[in-house]
């Protein structure tokens, strides 16, 4: 009898949100290798920052390995991408077929960088992900699982960990040998956010200003610039803070916020400092 070559699930990702996908597979697999994005240069001070899964793995003795389109991994059964930082060539693909990324959102609908994002500024609280192969066409793979779920709170943070929850619950019952559908329906876009997009202007209505706090709870966090100085705003509430903004129609009540300068902490405690 023959030696057979051991094989390996493969994991892409480079960022905070691929980690609970990443823990998923290594609670469900022995045989994980995982590969990511080179350190980068950050900062004033060009400082060389790991990304988050490159550290995680290294403080949880997991195999891992940077990423270039070049390599040829003879040994991935399949592999799982999820956040990655970077693309994969035509190239890459026809020597590694079995690649499949987890889109948060039921593709067609919202293909692009921030579904999420997108989702709750459009004032929606149904959000879901597609698992899908990828292909050369950016987010137009067939399909192999989706799930939809409503999530009320729907800052984008509490988003993220809702829906790699749902991943993590529903893993057993998906199949990555199973056939694949194409995708069916209209094809709408999400959006790739610059910091422009979290200022709040006294020209937003309340409804947009709120969704903004919520959406970029993540990637920003959304801000406002008072007495010429710029206050992040991580949650709003509803009446309780001696912190308003006026806007377009009507007050905006802050809750938690970054003033320039200074560390995270409650409205009420920053404007009694004022006094």
């Amino acid at each position: 009898m023959g030696f057979q070559e051991m094989t390996y699930k493969y994991f892409f990702g480079s960022d905070n949100r691929s980690i609970p996908y990443l823990n998923t597979l290594i609670e469900n697999y022995d045989s994980i290798k995982v590969v990511t994005t080179e350190p980068r240069n950050t900062g004033r001070g060009r400082k060389i920052l790991n990304n988050p899964v490159e550290d995680y793995c290294r403080s949880n003795n997991v195999e891992c390995t940077y990423f270039s389109n070049s390599k040829y991994y003879d040994d991935m059964d399949f592999g799982i991408c999820v956040s990655f930082g970077s693309i994969f060539s035509n190239d890459f693909l026809i020597k590694h077929p079995s690649i499949f990324n987890i889109h948060l959102s039921i593709l067609p609908n919202l293909v692009g960088p921030s579904p999420v994002e997108t989702t709750i500024l459009n004032g929606d609280t149904l959000f879901g992900y597609t698992i899908f192969k990828i292909i050369n066409e950016v987010d137009k793979g067939p399909v192999l699982f989706t799930n939809q779920i409503d999530i009320v709170n729907n800052y984008s943070s509490n988003v993220y960990e809702e829906l790699s929850e749902d991943f993590k619950i529903n893993f057993d019952s998906i199949d990555f040998n199973s056939s694949l559908k194409e995708q069916v329906g209209e094809v709408t876009r999400s959006f790739k956010f610059t910091k422009n997009d979290y200022l709040i202007t006294k020209e937003d209505t309340l409804i947009n200003a709120k969704n903004k706090i919520k959406a970029f709870d993540v990637l920003g966090p959304a801000f406002i610039k008072y007495d010429s100085k710029i206050i992040k705003i991580h949650k709003y509430t509803e009446g309780n803070s001696n912190f308003t903004y006026e806007l377009k129609d009507g007050l905006l009540y802050l809750d938690e916020i970054t003033p320039e300068g200074k560390k995270r902490m409650k409205a009420n405690d920053y404007m009694r400092g004022l006094q």
